[in-house]
C-alpha cells in the first residue's frame, strides 16, 4: 500500500525572508516509490526514520539512513525503495 504525501502549512518566513514548503513522505515496508523529478525539485530532504534505498538508472544502490540530509534534484534516481520493517518517513522542506 502506497503511503501518501501530506503537504504540510507554510512555515512564516522571517522578517524579509520567504516562506518555506515542507512535505512529508512515507514509503510502507517492502514497497517502493517511483521517482518523478518534479516532486523533489529545489527540495533539501532529510530522512526522519527508517532507511531508503535509493536505485539509480545505473542500477546502482545508495542506502540512506535515519539523519541523512540529501538533495535529490537533478539525480539519475529510479525509485526510492524501503527495504526495513519500519516505514521511512523523509521531510522535505522547499521555498514556496
Amino acid at each position: 500500500m502506497r503511503m501518501p504525501i501530506a503537504d504540510e502549512p507554510a512555515v512564516p518566513p522571517p522578517a524579509g525572508g520567504r516562506p518555506f514548503r515542507r512535505r512529508t513522505v512515507r514509503i510502507a515496508p517492502g514497497e517502493a516509490r517511483p521517482y518523478r523529478p518534479a516532486d523533489w525539485h529545489d527540495c533539501l530532504v532529510v530522512v526522519e526514520s527508517g532507511e531508503v534505498l535509493l536505485e539509480l538508472d545505473s542500477g546502482a544502490r545508495h542506502t540512506c539512513r535515519t539523519g541523512d540530509i540529501l538533495w535529490l534534484a537533478g539525480l539519475p534516481v529510479r525509485r526510492l525503495v524501503n527495504p526495513g520493517s519500519v516505514p521511512v518517513v523523509i521531510r522535505t522542506v522547499r521555498r514556496r
